[in-house]
């Protein structure tokens, strides 16, 4: 069955059964009923390739993830899903499963450029319109889309000069945390860090010690923990630092999973919170709402970074390329109920 088949059986011109199909011009509703029944009736397909030969375009935007079982991944898609949507285009999704591959989240990637090159080499053979690169982490990184001929945004990573880029800033969301604990009267912190060579974790450092110089506090060496992202890690040293007598009054745990293991630890050792401490966490993942008291978390743009690379990628496509844009998105305070207001800041 072809489109001039559909138009003589449906008595009508083969430009309004293209409309009908495309959805790009007003039809009179008996016409494309009419259109729509004989289309179902026969099985009629649309030959995409065919079609994008005489509009120079697919509609078809590849999507290459370095991992999707990292659990904000889903929210990056559905928020590149939302955008194309909207703007009539489909994706296709190219999973690397990278996280499978190594050892943690923070290895170079270099060593699967193969693996990166194959599935991107698929997807311009399926003549997509554009490629959206999503990380399975915030950091800098080089040389993995090139040679590509047609537009690039990379999103929840970015490069130096490489193409477009959508993230949020690590520095900024702790150094908003770190100012939320200091306007409710903490002085005395310790903070869990992420894994030592991790980009986020250098990031949302540098964050929390600029808000701590700003009211001439400094962190001591011993108030920090490396919990490695994990529960178990954390757990174990938030332990032992909950038996000194000089034990940290406010925790900022980098991700939500450390949160939850301060949590747990202090409970265990028969501390209250926020009562005797005070907790927050970074990510606003679920466990953080499970249990009580509800951990105070970081909130990150993850639907919204999706799509506005989604959004980036679809102007170079119909506009043309005019230059690189890297986009930052802010962060936004979740509050719970596990950070304390201090005796001297309720006095006032």
């Amino acid at each position: 069955m072809t489109l001039k088949e559909i138009a003589a059986q449906a008595g009508v011109s083969t430009a309004t059964v293209s409309y009908v199909l495309n959805g790009s011009a007003r039809v009179s509703e008996e016409t494309r009923r009419r259109i729509e029944k004989i289309v179902k009736d026969t099985g009629y397909r649309t030959n995409i390739l065919a079609q994008s030969l005489r509009k120079n375009r697919t509609s078809l935007i590849g999507v290459v993830v370095e991992d999707v079982t990292v659990w904000h991944t889903a929210y990056v898609i559905d928020g590149i899903n939302a955008l194309a949507e909207e703007k009539g285009y489909h994706t296709i999704l190219s999973n690397l499963r990278l996280l499978s591959k190594i050892e943690s989240q923070f290895e170079h990637i270099s060593k699967f450029q193969r693996d990166i090159d194959k599935a991107v080499d698929i997807l311009l053979r399926m003549q997509v319109d554009g490629i959206i690169y999503v990380g399975m982490h915030d950091r800098e990184i080089k040389d993995v889309l090139h040679d590509i001929d047609k537009p690039v945004v990379y999103c929840y990573c970015y490069t130096a000069g490489e193409g477009s880029s959508v993230r949020y800033s690590n520095e900024k969301a702790a150094y908003q945390m770190t100012k939320y604990f200091l306007e409710r009267g903490h002085k005395d912190f310790a903070v869990i860090k992420g894994s030592k060579q991790s980009e986020p974790t250098f990031m949302r450092m540098r964050g929390i010690e600029h808000a701590l110089r700003e009211e001439g506090i400094s962190l001591k060496e011993k108030n920090i923990i490396i919990g490695d992202w994990k529960y178990k890690e954390t757990r174990v040293q938030v332990q032992e630092m909950l038996k000194r007598p000089d034990c940290p009054q406010a925790f900022i745990a980098m991700n939500d999973e450390m949160a939850v293991a301060v949590r747990d630890a202090a409970f265990e050792a028969g501390f209250r919170i926020p009562e005797d401490i005070s907790l927050s966490g970074f990510d606003n993942a679920d466990i953080v709402h499970y249990g009580q008291p509800k951990i105070t978390t970081i909130d990150r743009p993850l639907h919204n970074m999706g799509y506005k690379s989604m959004e980036l990628l679809v102007d170079q496509i119909e506009n043309g390329y005019d230059g690189d844009v890297n986009i930052t998105l802010p962060c936004r305070i979740v509050e719970g109920t596990s950070i304390k207001v201090m005796e001297e800041k309720e006095e006032q």
